[in-house]
């Protein structure tokens, strides 16, 4: 780069890691929460199986788990006594493993506490369905009071979406200016941090609502207007049709920010004169790549490990549920064949698919190194990017596609059915076929989805892999809808 001076981009973000690294040295010398480890053990061992089964994203895990630890505490002891519930949550965590032990001063619990105040008396302002969605805001807010190291994210979310706005524009659409700042700053957060609903709607919140962290129940009650019309516009705009192509879109152009965060993380004192050598910086993002990119190899391997536990799980519960007794009473007999292959099919094509995942190249490489130069250092811009979401008008051809689309999802469906009787399958063994295809299917693919998740550039796809993603078209929207429908057909999720 012929300028080695700094962007106004960088510099918050950097003396915003900078002071993190100071605020965290700083040790309270207050009583501390403390648990024994009776439960520990037990508890953790607990949340690795969850884990396991429940397809949920591995930096999501802890959101996930306060989540779902408040409803169950609100359900158990209900709102009379949210300091007695904010403790039992914090010593669960500790059991855990998901926040330390010995380490938050007492007074943390009634931070919570008036956290989960607010939420709670927001909720009596709305319908019934927006407790559940509100208890899940709050976890952000929750977790972000036990690590506040997460605000990072936010921090760098913003100068990224800065970045941005200055090399990008987003022409037309028929959206205003403030839904397409909403719909731009989830999606990036989305793409960096792979982030989900609740975790968007508190950044979004945080964003439209000045001061939101430092509000108790009484100020929520003065400015409850204008709370209650940002909360609605946030769930609309988190429902947007625009967002899934605007983080299609926008993924591929901010992958090479996690690599910049990983380095900044890694040193943040140091970051700023690493940066200041532009030779030392391409070749300590070129090891972080690579690092990465082993990491993601691992998370795939992980991903194919988990989908067969839960194939094996699942399969045990529905056997002894619904295939056994079935069969038995039915039939009088039972069918092994159907049993067994149940199983060993979709593991099958769980490798299938993961053959298809390739290691980025280094064209990828040398493409996230110079995204990152592009945002780091100063320079001018000569002409922004113009994109629009909106596609062409769907002709003839869509109308094709789609009516040749329909014979093959029925042929396929039809094919494999007629196939499955010839091999003994009863109606409710196919059933339960098509089911476990599907599902596994939809997790296959989300694996490889991750592990692309620094993919910058175009990969060429294979004419086995094009074809295997045709041929599997089919289960997948099958799998998408029933995971949806049945999001909590595991009896582990429930717990």
């Amino acid at each position: 780069m012929e300028s080695s001076l700094l962007a106004s981009e960088v510099k918050p973000v950097l003396e915003y890691y900078q002071d993190l690294e100071k605020r965290l040295k700083r040790k309270d010398g207050r009583g501390k929460i403390k648990v024994g480890d009776t439960f520990s053990s037990v508890a953790s061992f607990y949340e690795r199986i969850r884990y396991t089964i429940d397809y949920k994203k591995e930096n999501l895990l802890r959101r996930n788990a306060i989540e779902r630890i408040v409803k169950r505490l609100l359900w158990e002891k209900g709102e009379g006594n949210l300091l007695s519930l904010s403790e039992t949550l914090v010593k669960e965590l500790i059991w855990a493993k998901y926040v330390k032990n010995d380490y938050y001063p007492v007074r943390k619990v009634a931070e919570i506490s008036a956290i989960i105040a607010k939420y709670l008396f927001l909720s009596t302002r709305f319908e019934k369905g927006w407790k559940d969605w509100l208890v899940g805001v709050a976890s952000c807010e929750i977790e972000e009071s036990l690590d506040p190291s997460i605000v990072s994210y936010d921090v760098f979310s913003m100068a990224i979406e800065s970045w941005f706005k200055k090399n990008f524009e987003w022409a037309g659409d028929g959206l205003d200016e403030v839904e397409k700042e909403n719909q731009l700053a989830i999606a990036i957060h989305r793409s960096l941090f792979r982030s989900d609903e609740p975790k968007g709607a508190y950044f979004l919140l945080r964003r439209m609502v000045k001061g939101w962290n430092g509000m108790e129940k009484e100020d929520v009650a003065k400015r409850g207007e204008e709370i209650i019309k940002a909360l609605v516009r946030i769930r609309s705009s988190l429902k947007n049709p625009f967002q899934s192509k605007l983080y299609r879109y926008v993924q591929k152009e901010v992958a090479a920010f996690q690599i910049l965060k990983n380095l900044i993380e890694q040193n943040p004192g140091a970051a700023q004169s690493l940066m200041g050598n532009p030779d030392e910086f391409t070749k300590e993002i070129y090891e972080i790549c690579e690092a990465r990119y082993d990491e993601i190899r691992q998370r795939v391997n992980l991903g194919i490990v988990r989908s067969i536990i839960y194939i094996f799980i699942t399969k045990i519960i529905f056997a002894i549920a619904i295939e056994i007794p079935y069969e038995l009473y039915f039939l009088k007999q039972l069918s092994w064949l159907p049993l067994a292959s149940t199983v060993m099919i979709p593991v099958l094509f769980v490798f299938l698919v993961a053959l298809t995942i390739r290691r980025p190249g280094n064209d990828n490489t040398v493409k996230i190194a110079e995204t990152i130069f592009d945002f780091v250092y100063e320079h001018k811009v000569t002409q922004k990017v113009s994109f629009s979401l909106t596609g062409k008008k769907r002709g003839l051809s869509y109308q094709v596609f789609s009516a040749i689309y329909g014979i093959v999802f029925v042929a396929v469906f039809s094919l494999i059915a007629y196939v499955l009787t010839k091999a003994g399958y009863d109606i409710i063994g196919i059933g339960i076929f098509f089911i476990f295809l599907s599902l596994i299917l939809l997790f296959a693919y989300r694996v490889k989805f991750a592990a692309s998740e620094l993919n910058v550039t175009t990969i060429k796809e294979s004419l086995a892999s094009h074809l295997m993603s045709n041929l599997t078209l089919p289960f997948l929207d099958l799998g998408v809808w029933l995971a949806d429908k049945f999001s909590q057909l595991n009896f582990f999720i429930l717990l």
